[in-house]
């Protein structure tokens, strides 16, 4: 894992000097990202920067941006691509190349073949640009197939700039962050914003399976997907030997891995398999709220115990939370999403003394059906999308001075007509809700220095999951992942009601020393007191304090928005 930026100075203002002096600065930011080495290269009026987190291939001959001699070509690549050997074997057999990472078969691959094809071809996590200033002249900028990697850019009359992390363009002269007024709403009712916009006024991200093609002679650029999940009746059933073979691709490098174990069906079967396929001993890593009610120690101990693992439990309090949640908003460079962010990252810190990467089982709900909302009968295409929602869109409405935008949601389910109903509302979620469930694995993972895998997003294990028949029956949704863990694990940890990782919210912002001074300050605040209706915010508070509601969902929605802004724009 690593972090990449790049500048392009478009009227030729800067010195190349003061160019690489600005793509410095964007990677210092996310320096956290990598650490391990640092690389800049320039050609004409760009710059392209990165700094590694060394995996595969340790040594400075998987060092980055990588490069032919003329800079005719030049790569920043974050990520893993797993099938990269097959890939150097079947195409670059007779291709002297001088590292043995990924990286440096992505390049010779992207040199020879057209960004389609590549793309068709390559298999992993990624986030990358690719500049030919021969010929094409124009800079490609990719993303994975399920955006478990993040990338952004900006694109004004002075320059076009990108990178792993929108705090990074706060190194960019003149440019100051402003919030994304249109898509507030649609913020407040789901926590997350979709399509290409975020929550920074100008400031836009590539999305699941796309690629952008910004053409350097006449400064113009296009967006093009090359990859949307879809049915497939001949698609593989999936199988006990189709994730295995996705956790064996997962440990793929030069770094024992370890396991995020929440003791749940998902993250055992992929510490499972894990352990089966490693020489040494797994480590793994729980996380938990001291006292019983709020952890899940008690699965995740039968687990470790049964695989014999080097297992950690790590124990985090209120106060913990209350004061890393500022810090981990600026890693996340947006609200939370999930109160669980918050303990992830300290997970992340633990397991960075053993090791710099960590297999999870993310991903497993949204494709092979595991949460009740894809079984709920409705044929108002308006329910289907709500159906990840937050909170009531009806409250917001009381509660926000703007409109709630759902254009973006509406194209994306737009792309669902010929799909059963579960299958609808499987795929809006892989597209809307999961991005931002993987964005936090990204952030946090690397604000910690350690990069995270998702063995449950491999291309065939999703396509096997999304075309499955037996979604339903006697064990409910992801049907063919507890048939599986029923072999190895006992019923009572496989066929337990799921339920998430919790957090005692609404208690916390009733505690003086929890989130309550948050709570007391929203309605002095002045984001709040812009855009929001203050007698309504008022009154919500007010209910919460007194017990007459639970209004704790949308009111922690409002901190972290407000802790958001104070972060970076203010």
């Amino acid at each position: 894992m690593c972090g990449i930026a790049g500048f392009i100075d478009k009227k030729n203002t800067i010195t190349e000097k003061e160019r690489e002096r600005v793509v410095k600065k964007m990677i210092h930011l996310m320096k956290h990202r990598g650490g391990d080495a640092e690389g800049i290269k320039s050609i004409k009026n760009i710059s392209i920067g990165h700094t590694r987190l060394s995996i595969v291939d340790t040594s400075s001959r998987g060092n980055q941006p990588f490069s032919d001699e003329n800079n005719n070509f030049i790569l920043s690549f974050n990520g893993e691509i797993y099938n990269h050997c097959l890939l150097r074997s079947k195409y670059l057999n007779h291709v002297r190349i001088i590292s043995g990472s990924d990286t440096a078969t992505l390049f010779e691959l992207l040199k020879r073949f057209s960004i389609e094809s590549v793309l068709a071809k390559i298999h992993g996590m990624f986030a990358f640009s690719f500049l030919v200033t021969k010929k094409k002249s124009e800079l490609i900028l990719a993303l994975d197939r399920f955006a478990i990697k993040p990338l952004y850019f900006i694109d004004t009359p002075r320059y076009f700039a990108w990178a792993s992390e929108i705090k990074a363009f706060r190194a960019l002269p003149g440019f100051n962050f402003q919030i994304n007024k249109s898509v507030l709403g649609e913020y407040m009712v789901f926590r997350h914003v979709v399509g290409p916009e975020t929550l920074f006024k100008n400031i836009y991200k590539i999305q699941a399976g796309e690629y952008l093609r910004y053409n350097l002679k006449n400064d113009t650029n296009k967006v093009q997907k090359y990859y949307r999940l879809s049915k497939k009746w001949s698609a593989p059933r999936f199988s006990e030997s189709v994730i295995s073979e996705s956790v064996k691709d997962h440990l793929m490098g030069d770094i024992i891995a370890g396991v995020q174990l929440s003791g749940g069906v998902d993250s055992s079967l992929v510490a499972l398999f894990a352990q089966k396929l490693s020489q040494k001993k797994l480590h793994t890593f729980s996380i938990g709220l001291v006292g019983g009610l709020w952890n899940e120690f008690g699965y995740s101990d039968i687990v470790a115990d049964k695989l014999d693992t080097k297992h950690h439990k790590i124990i985090f309090s209120k106060r913990d939370f209350v004061q890393l949640l500022p810090k981990v908003i600026y890693h996340l460079d947006e609200p939370l999403v999930h109160p669980n962010t918050v303990p992830m990252y300290i997970l992340a810190k633990k397991a960075r003394k053993y090791t710099k990467v960590l297999l999870t089982g993310e991903g497993a709900d949204e494709v092979f059906y595991g949460y009740n909302r894809y079984f709920q009968e409705s044929n108002v295409i308006k329910d289907k999308i709500f159906s990840n929602a937050f909170d009531n869109p009806q409250l917001i409405s009381q509660i926000f001075k703007g409109r709630i935008s759902l254009v973006n949601r509406k194209k994306i389910f737009r792309n669902t007509v010929k799909f059963d109903d579960e299958s609808k509302i499987s795929f809006y979620d892989i597209y809307t809700y999961l991005p931002h469930i993987l964005l936090r694995q990204d952030k946090v993972g690397m604000a910690a220095n350690i990069e995270n895998r998702v063995p449950f997003l491999y291309t065939p294990v999703v396509e096997a999951g999304f075309n499955s028949r037996t979604r339903v029956g006697k064990f409910g949704g992801k049907t063919q992942v507890k048939k599986i863990a029923l072999k190895y694990f006992p019923k009572n940890l496989v066929l337990r009601r799921k339920c998430g990782f919790g957090l005692p919210i609404s208690e916390w912002l009733r505690d003086r020393n929890g989130l309550l001074p948050h709570l007391l300050k929203l309605k002095k605040h002045k984001l709040i007191k812009k855009f929001f209706v203050i007698n309504e915010i008022e009154r919500l508070i007010k209910e919460h304090l007194y017990k007459e509601k639970d209004n704790s969902s949308v009111l922690f929605t409002l901190i972290c928005l407000s802790i958001w802004h104070d972060v970076f724009i203010d």
